[in-house]
This record gives C-alpha cells, sequence and structure tokens, in this order.
C-alpha cells in the first residue's frame, strides 16, 4: 500500500538544539498544508556527532512509496542522492546548504550578512584590526562564513588573520592551542563559525592566562541559548530557524502544486547579537536608545528586539504586531495601575509570557523586564501614592513573567530527569534482561513513543518487517517482507495524530547493519543533536541484537562440537535426560546408538590428520541427513558418534534406521584425489523406565563392542 501525501525531511539527525528545531519547524508547516512529516535520520544510529557533506553510505530510497517531496538539511545527504530524487520525481528543497550543479530552491541564514555584521562591529566599534578565524570549513555553512570574514577584511583594507582549522562545528573540534593563535602576534579578536567552537576557544584562551574581552574579544555564530549564560557573554549571530523551516515547506509545496519554482537561493536574515565577549554591554543589561516618539513606541520596539530574526513579509508583520500588542497591553495596565485599577495586569502579563514564550531564555527575560522599568520610569506620575501603585504593578508584572519562565525551566530540567530514567530503562530491558524481545517493538512503550515498527535484514539482505507496536487501540502494525522505500508501513503512519512526527533511523552502529527502526513521537529539541530518544532506541536496538547473537553464538560454540557442528557430549546427555525424563512421565521410547567408526585411524595416519578431520565432519554430514528432524546426533570424542532415536522403540523401524546409517556411512568418500572407504560399528540401548543416562551410555558402549567383536570374529 502507498501514499505519497507525506513530506520528508532528511537530516543527518532528527532531533537536537538545532537539527530539531528544523526539523519541528518543517512538521508544523507541513501541518498547516495537510501533510505529515516523515524524519530521517541519513546518519547511522549513536553516529558521531561531526557532520560533513552527507553520509556517502546513505544511498537507500527510505519512505519513497510515501512521500511527494523532500527537505533535505545541511550535511545529510550526498548530491547523488539529491539527483536520484530528481529522476524519481520528487522535488526537493534544500535548508541551510547549496549543491553546486544542482538547480535546487535552497533556504540559507544569510550567513555572509550576519558575519560580515560581526566583522564590522569588531573593527568599526572595537577598532580590531587583527581578527583571528576558527571554523570547520569543509560544512558548507562554515565555509560561508570564512568566505565573508574575508570579505569584510578586504571591504576596510585589512589582511587576513591566523586561520585556525577545527575538526568539527562543537566543543571538540578546537584541537588549537594559544601558541597557535598566538604565532604571529596576539590577535585582537577571534571569529568562530560556531558556538560550540567558540566555547572551547573561550576556555583555551582562559587557560593560557588571556582575559577575555580584555585581551581578546570573541564571536560565535548560532546564538544558542548557553550563549547569554556564558562569562563573558557570548556574542553571537542568531539564526531564523523556524522561518527557514516555514519557507521550505512553502516553496516545496509549490513545487508539488506544479509551479515552477526558481532555485534561488531564498536568504533570510540573521541577527548580530553583541554582548561582553565583544566588548559590549549584554543587551540585557543595557536597552540600545531607540528614538520613538513616545514611551509606549519605544517599549515595544525594545520587545521587539528579543524576538529571533524573521524575514520582511507576514512573518515579520506578526511579531511586530506581537510586541506592539504586548508594549500596549503593558502600558495600559500600568497606566490603570497608577490610578489604583490593577485588573489590566493580567493581560499584560500573558502578552508579555506570549513574547517570552517565541525566546524563552533568561536574556529574554532580563530585556523585558528592563523595558518595562524603562517604560514606568517615564512616565509622568503627579503623585507618590501614584509612582507607588505603578510600582507595585512592575513588580507584579515581573514576579508573573519571572514564575513563568521559572516553571518552563523547571518543566525542562524535569524533562531531562525523564529522558534520563528513561534511557536508563532501555538499557536495563534491552542489554540485561533476557525477557525482553529486542525484535519486539512493545519495549517502546518505556518511552513517550506512541506506535514503532522494526524491519529487519535477513542474512539474504531482504528486509522483514516483525510485528509493530502501538499504545493506543487502532489497526494493528503486521509483519511481513518489506522494501525500504514502503518502510514503514502505510499503518504505522496512520498511527500519528497531528504534533506527532514519524521518524525512521538506521539501526547501525559500526559495521553492525540490522535494518530500520521507524516510531512515532513528538520531535526532541532540549536535547544535543544525535542523543535523542529515537537515536538511542535504535543505537541500544542494534547493540542488544547483536548481543543476542554473541550469546547464541556462544551457547552453540559450548553445546557444539567445533570440528563437526554436532552437540558435544555434555549437549547430547541434557537431550538424553529429557528422553528419558518424557519415557517416565509419558511413556514414550526412545533408543541411543553409540557408533565407532572402523578404519578411522589408518586413514588418518597415512593421509593426515587434516583428512581425518576432513572425514569426520563428511560422517558428521551423513549422519544429519539419515535422520529425522526430532533426532539428535551428537559426536562423543574422537571417531565415536551417539544418535538418540526420539519416539523409537526396538523391532523393525529401529533396524531399518540403523542399516540406512551403516549403508550411509560406509559408502566411499573422495577427498581431492584420494577414495576413502570406513566401516562402523553401531551399539543401540533402550531408554527403559526407571534407567539413567550413566546406564543407557554403558549399554549403548556395550552392544557396540559386541557387533564389533562379532565383525572381527566374521572376518576372521
Amino acid at each position: 500500500m502507498r501514499d505519497s501525501r507525506a513530506v520528508g525531511v532528511l537530516s543527518p539527525f532528527v532531533g537536537g538544539t538545532y537539527y530539531g528545531s528544523l526539523v519541528a519547524g518543517v512538521g508544523a508547516a507541513a501541518r498547516s498544508y495537510g501533510r505529515r512529516l516523515i524524519a530521517i535520520q541519513t546518519l547511522d544510529a549513536a553516529a558521531d556527532l561531526t557532520v560533513n557533506g552527507g553520509d556517502p553510505a546513505f544511498d537507500a530510497a527510505v519512505s519513497w512509496d510515501h512521500v511527494g517531496g523532500f527537505i533535505a538539511l545541511a550535511d545529510a545527504v550526498r548530491p547523488e542522492y539529491l539527483a536520484r530524487l530528481a529522476l524519481a520525481g520528487k522535488p526537493a528543497v534544500l535548508v541551510g546548504h547549496t549543491v553546486a550543479g544542482l538547480d535546487l530552491p535552497a533556504v540559507l541564514p544569510d550567513n555572509g550578512a550576519g558575519t560580515r555584521a560581526a566583522v564590522t562591529h569588531l573593527i568599526r566599534d572595537h577598532g580590531c584590526r587583527r581578527i583571528a578565524f576558527t571554523g570547520y570549513l569543509a560544512a558548507t555553512d562554515v565555509r560561508e562564513r570564512y568566505d565573508a570574514y574575508l570579505e569584510a577584511l578586504r571591504a576596510h583594507g585589512l589582511e587576513p588573520g591566523v586561520l585556525l582549522p577545527a575538526r568539527n562545528n562543537v566543543e571538540s573540534g578546537i584541537a588549537w592551542t594559544a601558541e597557535d593563535l598566538m604565532r604571529h602576534g596576539r590577535p585582537d579578536a577571534l571569529v568562530a563559525a560556531t558556538d560550540r567552537n567558540a566555547i572551547t576557544a573561550l576556555r583555551t584562551i582562559a587557560a593560557a592566562g588571556l582575559r577575555c574581552p580584555d585581551d581578546i574579544l570573541v564571536t560565535g555564530f548560532d546564538n544558542i541559548d548557553e550563549a547569554g549564560l556564558l562569562r563573558p557573554e557570548l556574542a553571537s549571530i542568531g539564526q531564523p530557524l523556524d522561518a527557514m523551516s516555514r519557507r521550505a515547506v512553502d516553496l516545496l509545496m509549490r513545487q508539488l502544486d506544479g509551479e515552477e519554482v526558481p532555485p534561488g537561493p531564498y536568504l533570510l536574515p540573521t541577527r548580530f547579537v553583541p554582548r561582553s565577549s565583544c566588548g559590549c554591554t549584554s543587551l540585557a543589561e543595557k536597552l540600545p536608545t531607540v528614538v520613538a516618539g513616545d514611551g509606549q513606541q519605544r517599549l515595544a520596539r525594545h520587545l521587539a528586539g528579543t524576538l529571533p530574526a524573521i524575514e520582511a513579509g507576514d512573518g515579520a508583520r506578526c511579531a511586530r504586531a506581537a510586541a506592539e500588542r504586548a508594549a500596549a497591553a503593558t502600558a495600559h495596565a500600568l497606566l490603570a495601575a497608577a490610578e489604583g485599577d490593577s485588573s489590566r495586569l493580567g493581560p499584560a502579563v500573558d502578552e508579555l509570557r506570549d513574547l517570552l514564550a517565541t525566546s524563552p531564555c533568561p536574556e529574554t527575560l532580563r530585556v523585558i523586564f528592563r523595558a518595562v522599568q524603562e517604560y514606568a520610569a517615564g512616565l509622568p506620575l503627579g503623585d507618590v501614592p501614584a509612582a507607588a501603585r505603578v510600582g507595585a504593578g512592575v513588580q507584579s508584572i515581573m514576579m508573573s513573567v519571572g514564575r513563568s519562565h521559572t516553571g518552563v525551566q523547571l518543566g525542562d530540567k524535569l524533562h531531562l530527569r525523564s529522558l534520563i530514567s528513561v534511557y536508563y530503562k532501555l538499557n536495563m530491558a534491552l542489554l540485561h534482561r533476557r525477557d525482553v524481545e529486542p525484535r519486539d517493538p512493545s519495549w517502546l512503550g518505556m518511552t513517550p513513543a506512541t506506535a514503532g515498527s522494526i524491519a529487519l535484514r535477513e542474512p539474504d539482505g531482504e528486509l522483514v518487517r516483525t510485528p509493530g507496536w502501538r499504545r493506543h487501540p487502532g489497526p494493528s502494525i503486521p509483519a511481513g517482507p518489506t522494501t525500504v522505500s514502503a518502510f514503514p508501513p502505510i499503518e504505522l503512519l496512520d498511527a500519528a495524530v497531528p504534533g506527532e512526527t514519524v521518524f525512521v533511523v538506521k539501526a547501525k552502529v559500526g559495521d553492525s547493519d540490522r535494518g530500520w527502526l521507524a516510531l512515532v513521537d513528538t520531535v526532541e529539541c532540549r536535547v544535543e543533536d544525535g542523543r535523542e530518544i529515537v537515536n538511542q532506541c535504535a543505537a541500544l536496538l542494534t547493540v542488544a541484537l547483536d548481543l543476542r547473537d554473541q550469546e547464541e553464538h556462544l551457547r552453540r560454540e559450548a553445546q557444539s562440537d567445533r570440528l563437526t557442528g554436532l552437540p558435544n557430549r555434555s549437549s547430547f546427555v541434557a537431550s538424553l535426560e529429557a528422553a528419558i525424563e518424557r519415557r517416565r512421565a509419558y511413556g514414550r521410547p526412545a533408543v541411543v546408538l553409540f557408533l565407532d567408526l572402523d578404519g578411522f585411524k589408518p586413514v588418518n595416519d597415512a593421509l593426515g590428520h587434516h583428512t581425518g578431520d576432513q572425514l569426520l565432519m563428511a560422517v558428521a554430514d551423513r549422519l544429519r541427513h539419515c535422520l529425522r528432524g526430532e533426532d539428535v546426533a551428537g559426536r562423543f570424542g574422537g571417531d565415536e558418534f551417539l544418535v538418540l532415536l526420539d519416539d523409537v522403540a526396538p523391532g523393525p523401524v529401529l533396524d531399518e534406521l540403523v542399516d540406512r546409517i551403516g549403508r550411509s556411512i560406509r559408502a566411499p568418500y573422495q577427498f581431492g584425489e584420494h577414495v576413502v572407504r570406513i566401516g562402523v560399528s553401531i551399539g543401540t540401548a533402550e531408554c527403559v523406565a526407571g534407567t539413567t543416562v550413566e546406564r543407557v551410555l554403558q549399554e549403548a558402549d556395550s552392544s557396540m563392542y559386541r557387533v564389533k567383536a562379532t565383525r572381527r570374529r566374521a572376518v576372521a
């Protein structure tokens, strides 16, 4: 069954503060068009956080049967994959990158404008002349930032500073030392391509005995939440992630409607946020000077400054309108409070809370507080009681909005605590408990997921779905053969309700490729990229299946003869004990055969141990072909073998089986140019009531020697 109404997003990771925010934005925009979202992670489960240009190993047409068009995030797939999408008639829109040679619409943050603004600020406002750069230039967006850095320096007649390459875009990417930074003299400033790089750069600078901003200024890029909490606070450039997601989906929908969409690029504005690391007073500590007609307009301008960068158009108008509503509600509330009416404080708090929700960080909260205080301080109040009432109103607003933010922070803390608990339960269940079957996705019930399906790769490479799982009542998610283009099954897609996303991640860790995991959940944006639950689940599934296979291999090794692969003596004894117990409990008969090869030693001595081993393996194969499925053959040791015939008693059936085994083993063997013939002596012993393992084996052994002795007398 196929359904191509979904929007697909290809992303190195399907969660996290950066990729997760983009995936969530794509999902929200897709839902506004009545489309559901399938988020496909292109890196393996538990992959390293470093990405560069897409994983060349990702070439699977995942969910192509269900997806009408794709949003491809930076470093998700290689150009060859995007070309295949075009040949398949599936439109695609790029986000955060461009691809040379492919005329695809590309939605980009204005990396150049943001970087040029930061470098120009360092030059014009702080007099910097020697500015270094650090970043992972293999990433396309970082290369754009580096090119803009060079362009800004040229525009001001300055030479490039020291280039300090990073190994990746996160904290671990910074491996250079203070000596590297200072090799051409101490720079005035360092421009880092990402905030994560900048965080480690600040530590390296501090370890060298230098101080920021006194000795060197530092800027970053991405304006992550931590930027405003560092000491010094990190100056950074914010990206309009939500606006980028919305624009990408809009362009994709236009293509799906048959419209010809130009390749772009479609640049969205970034915003440089000066803070103390670049030598400025933080926006949250000192509001910028705003020229406006009255206090309410200045309040609106200050509040709008807290909003993420948004491109011109409806989004920008809505953002300005939100700031103006909050300013108007606050102004009216404080003017009413001056007259003794506190009833309007509640609506003002609601508007300010909505504004805070667009950028829920301590810095935004501090800006709101300072802006409200500045407005209140500028009110023309006629007497002290009125001023006191306004002061009380400001305090009430600040406490109410502050409690709201504290609630958000508490919610984040509890959420992370819950994730830790989930990870622990998953680890214990999949890696330690043996009553949990990894192939059964019902273990997803320990996570927030609401449905799941697993497609495992068979030895021949084919994919087979195990029975799916869903938390809520609904049609079952069936098992059966599948293709990667049809995975996940349509029943899993239908299990997703508005607000949920279908995630697909390869169950592959290192060289172990087990197949695919799909589950239904909400996007996780509050943990680092690649460490969200869906990725953890796929990684744990892979490791758990590997452990089960290793345990089964070890069990077989412990119970099998290494040369022939037949059960060894201890394993055969366990089977014999079970047969004796069945005879005692149900009267079910069984017979043990004891086989000793005649003439094996001369072959082994004449042709060598290698040929002797080959002969023993050949005998084992012939035994397997002679026996029924319920029978057990084992190697007792040397050239002796045991056979347990289940539900067989002395008589014609037993005689026929013994004769068949004897004829098969006595038939000639061909090993290269050598033809080998051996004989076999077979003794029998019945598992009578009240017998023991030792007695049965002893009787079978004695019977075998009687047969051998009889044959020798006949030959003599």
